[in-house]
């Protein structure tokens, strides 16, 4: 009984912080933009995401308050929130969210965008981990086991604002295999439920911190508005065989078995990234 009051406490006054009014923020420097920054579900957007380009200076970054554990309720007052402060902050605005946080972006793209007076020139939304996006997001992939349950899927494809939607290769949520019959890359695509690449032991969707925006490397697919990129550089080796207990020698002969195969399942419109150098 004590456990449950103190997790009611946490959980009203979680909510009393997300209604209280929002600060005012600082202005960016000359040059600079406010970055608006949505957190994925259950923890904050990290420092270092996308190498942290976006965070540093002229750039001020100001957090858009809303609970983010996930649900439709929460995703659509989080955009509710996104509005209010688009509408109120003046100047150059980049709309930063990963995973729950770029399903915020979304909603407001589906909800506010088609109407909105925002300005379009003042607005690019800079979207990771999407489970959502038009291409591999596994939302849109069927038999993935995912499902877009906050109140639509995706943005309007007319959309008049500018939009970048970023993918980490073979993330679960935003990379998801065309092709699910490919026992390979289901296999692959658990694993990266669990490690990424070589000597990474958390999931590929949560770590985007070797993903640069603006990376030459990257692949890239413009559709009106959209920018759809699949973040260089390449996740090496494939999780399925980072997650083996098996030595680095075997690890290379065993990607460069299993990646053609995991490959073919894919059919993403910007292609491929090339591995590393050994």
């Amino acid at each position: 009984m004590k456990m449950l009051r103190v997790a009611l406490a946490l959980l009203f006054g979680m909510s009393a912080a997300i209604s209280a009014p929002i600060p005012a923020a600082a202005a960016p420097g000359p040059g600079g933009a406010t970055v608006l920054t949505l957190a994925p579900a259950f923890g904050p957007l990290d420092g270092n995401w996308l190498r942290g380009e976006l965070f540093a200076a002229p750039n001020e970054v100001v957090k858009v308050p809303y609970n983010n554990f996930p649900g439709a309720t929460n995703t659509n007052k989080g955009a509710d929130k996104l509005n209010e402060m688009l509408r109120s902050i003046p100047g150059t605005k980049i709309v930063a969210g990963h995973s729950q946080g770029a399903q915020v972006a979304d909603a407001w793209l589906r909800r506010y965008g088609p109407t909105s007076d925002v300005d379009p020139a003042t607005v690019t939304f800079v979207m990771t981990g999407d489970l959502e996006s038009k291409y591999n997001g596994c939302a849109n992939v069927p038999g993935s086991g995912c499902v877009a349950a906050y109140g639509g899927n995706g943005f309007p494809d007319d959309t008049p604002y500018t939009v970048k939607v970023i993918a980490r290769q073979y993330d679960y949520f935003a990379d998801c295999p065309n092709d699910l019959s490919n026992a390979d890359a289901k296999k692959n695509r658990s694993a990266a439920s669990l490690v990424g690449g070589k000597g990474e032991l958390k999931p590929v969707h949560n770590d985007y911190s070797k993903i640069g925006l603006d990376d030459p490397a990257n692949k890239t697919f413009v559709e009106g508005n959209a920018t759809y990129i699949l973040g260089a550089p390449a996740t090496y080796f494939l999780p399925m065989v980072t997650q083996q207990w098996t030595p680095n020698s075997q690890k290379i002969g065993d990607d460069a078995r299993l990646r053609p195969i995991v490959e073919s399942a894919y059919t993403r419109p910007m292609g491929t990234l090339p591995i590393p150098a050994a």
